[in-house]
């Protein structure tokens, strides 16, 4: 195959998309975003089109506004800055607006694309098992008995009509380099059943040697190709001087603004301003330069009391540092939200130790090095900083599911019930919240502990949706302690305690009555060590503007 070149995202996707495709976009460091407009703008209104995707946010709130996607296969729905939570654009999913929706586990939907892009008829999960994500899903799973004696969902493979992929770099016969981490890799172009469609950062007529080895979407795979500079943004772009391409960070004014935004019903002006006005790439990029860019969101911290979101980060990260130096873990699963700032602090606090583990992330940042100033857990920055950057298949499938004797996972949690099931996808209004994420593959594989602020609401007496079952949970964290216990049928017991921050003659009892649905016990509960400056300084050094405040 040829590549077909264009002069413009809209173009390309106007010649080659047809009504009833499947087109996938690709989960890389940098998110085809230049195509995702180009989607949006040229199919309004159709409802023509199934869209699969790792993740729906920022702007790919643009598939939702613009009525383009009939169905979409992904595995979350919300928003991820400056904090992951929930998206009232999504609150109806489960009644098929703003479109019929299949939600899978991160890594289970990665299996199957690995299973399409290497022919195989089927691929083998155990993350659906014990969950509710199951639901709706029957003709698609085959429950097996393996050998072992264990049993496991035989799946079918995920097939796109067309993948579309940002690259920083390809050359005139389409073979693309990608960005780093690698997320996805290249099995989401390798199960195209017609191809790939692709932008780039430069289009070159050859490859320059410094850039031997670092294709990873041959160009016979390619079918239709332009340039498009910043098309990731507002997403960021990471790749190495090999390629002689300048990279640029996260967007994250603009990030907010689209969540700012949908938050306060302004969805639609947002859409109609950033993706239908501008009309093509080269608008958009005219109006990005033409902004007046509003000055990063802070807050004062000097003279300030600790709060009871650091307190619980603080507390997660002791726990998961004992877990570490108790269980011989050798890698740690960040998930995002509260969870990942925890990690990044246990990992901080146990390399001064000299205890050896690695903090990981789903899309493939390996032993992760964060510096202060950005709490994002997918920033480019933080790419830079780890020791190697993988795909999703080395870290999801090696680390966490091969390796799972040797790997913690810790998570944030919606709502969180006494037998440590989590679910961070449907209220009992119905209303959606953001779906499994990686987590649902990660509980299901690996020892994991649990971070969320204990409220009525959150710590609930049964989980209304079972998104991970809670089998290997074994401590959850709260404000003012941990809640352990010793299997998966025991129960959790208020293992630790201390004072909610301004209220140093709480009662433990009282508290737990007060905040959760639990029946926990909590015969004696040893009284945590008060927060030190030191503990807090670290956290406000990774934290300055107080985002997690």
């Amino acid at each position: 195959m040829t590549p077909q070149f264009f002069g413009d995202p809209d173009d390309m996707l106007n010649a080659v998309v047809r009504p009833g495709n499947h087109l996938h976009f690709a989960a890389t460091m940098s998110r085809p975003n230049a195509l995702v407009y180009a989607l949006a703008r040229t199919r309004r209104n159709r409802r023509d089109v199934t869209v699969s995707m790792a993740a729906v946010h920022s702007s790919a709130h643009a598939l939702a506004l613009s009525g383009a996607v009939r169905h979409m296969i992904t595995g979350f729905l919300g928003d991820t800055y400056p904090l992951p939570r929930p998206n009232p654009l999504y609150a109806e999913l489960t009644r098929g607006r703003p479109f019929t929706a299949s939600v899978w586990p991160l890594w289970t939907l990665t299996q199957r694309l690995i299973a399409g892009g290497t022919g195989s008829p089927a691929c083998l999960s155990r993350s659906l098992l014990h969950s509710d994500l199951r639901r709706g899903k029957e003709e698609e799973l085959q429950r097996v008995r393996l050998r072992d004696g264990t049993t496991a969902d035989l799946i079918p493979p995920l097939r796109p009509d067309l993948t579309l992929v940002h690259a920083v770099l390809a050359d005139r016969s389409g073979n693309l380099v990608l960005g780093s981490p690698g997320g996805e890799g290249a099995w989401s172009s390798a199960a195209a059943r017609d191809g790939v469609l692709a932008t780039a950062e430069r289009v070159v007529d050859e490859l320059p040697g410094t850039c031997a080895g670092l294709v990873m979407v041959p160009g016979h795979r390619v079918r239709g190709l332009c340039a498009a500079e910043r098309g990731a943004h507002p997403q960021s772009l990471s790749c190495g001087p090999a390629t002689g391409v300048d990279g640029y960070d996260d967007d994250y004014a603009f990030l907010a603004e689209v969540t700012e935004r949908c938050g306060a019903g302004e969805a639609r002006d947002w859409y109609e301003e950033w993706v239908e006005a501008p009309g093509s790439h080269a608008g958009y990029l005219r109006a990005l330069d033409a902004r007046s860019t509003p000055p990063p969101r802070t807050v004062p911290t000097a003279g300030n009391g600790l709060t009871e979101r650091e307190q619980l980060i603080i507390l997660g990260a002791r726990t998961v540092a004992d877990e570490v130096r108790a269980g011989g873990f050798r890698t740690v699963l960040a998930g995002i939200g509260h969870s990942h700032l925890a990690a990044w602090l246990a990992g901080s606090e146990l390399a001064r130790e000299g205890v050896p583990v690695s903090i990981c992330c789903e899309l493939g940042f390996h032993d992760m090095r964060p510096t202060g100033g950005d709490v994002y857990l997918f920033a480019r920055r933080h790419a830079t900083h780890a020791a190697s950057n993988l795909s999703m298949a080395d870290v999801m499938g090696g680390i966490v599911t091969a390796g799972a004797d040797s790997c913690l996972g810790v998570l944030s949690a919606g709502q969180i019930d006494p037998s440590g099931n989590v679910n961070t996808s449907v209220l009992p209004s119905g209303d959606w919240m953001t779906g499994p994420g990686g987590a649902c593959d990660i509980v299901t594989a690996a020892r994991c502990v649990v971070m969320a602020p204990a409220r009525q609401n959150r710590y609930v007496s049964a989980v209304h949706h079972v998104t991970s079952p809670g089998d290997r949970v074994r401590t959850c964290v709260s404000q003012y302690g941990r809640f352990e216990r010793t299997g998966p049928s025991g129960e959790f017991t208020l293992s630790s305690w201390l004072a909610p921050p301004g209220r140093p003659r709480a009662d433990p009892a009282r508290t737990v009555a007060a905040t959760t649905r639990w029946n926990a016990r909590f015969p004696a509960p040893v009284v945590e060590p008060g927060i030190t400056e030191r503990e807090l300084g670290a956290l406000r050094d990774l934290d300055p503007a107080g985002v997690y405040r």
